[in-house]
């Protein structure tokens, strides 16, 4: 960064300490910039955590107006209406006031439903694939023994079906698939 005014009596020397050259917009920020505030994989790294917090300091503010509301004393009243006051104006200017427990949790109920249903999708998918495997291990098994006997019986081979023939000479057809 450089000051125009701080650059009439400094120093090239320390002109030059001023400036950062390996600086990456949405990296490295000392203070929210536009990069890290438009960025929603960085706005949102940890929004289970935050779910959390905001839930506890929702609590916190909720209790600490109830007491604020039943003290005796006149600037604690005058304390929670200008509280209130200050939400109601964040509302107005457009602003979203997370402060509802029974909305925070809520979401982070939906959140966790949201990841066990996204857990159980991943282990349906992991069970299908090795089903698959399995089938196609047990085709190849099977052809590999029919190849080894020879004759007809090598010569017709299947990628999606077992043929057998069993005791009584009756002819069976398994499908993998």
């Amino acid at each position: 960064t450089y000051v125009a005014a701080a650059a009439a009596d400094a120093s090239p020397k320390s002109d030059l300490a001023t400036l950062d050259f390996g600086r990456l917009t949405g990296l490295n920020n000392n203070g929210k910039t536009d990069a890290a505030l438009s960025n929603k994989s960085l706005a949102n790294l940890s929004k289970a955590k935050n779910l959390e917090k905001m839930l506890a300091d929702a609590e916190a503010k909720k209790e600490r107006l109830e007491q604020l509301k039943k003290s005796s004393n006149e600037e604690d009243k005058a304390k929670a209406e200008s509280m209130q006051w200050g939400d109601v104006l964040k509302e107005a200017q457009g602003d979203r006031v997370k402060d509802d427990p029974a909305k925070l949790r809520k979401a982070m109920k939906r959140k966790l439903a949201k990841k066990e249903k996204s857990r159980k999708a991943w282990a349906s998918r992991t069970e299908q694939t090795k089903q698959n495997m399995d089938a196609k291990q047990a085709i190849r098994k099977h052809n590999l023994e029919k190849r080894k006997l020879g004759g007809a019986a090598g010569a017709n081979l299947s990628k999606k079906r077992i043929v057998e023939q069993d005791k009584e000479g009756a002819i069976r057809k398994h499908n993998l698939e």
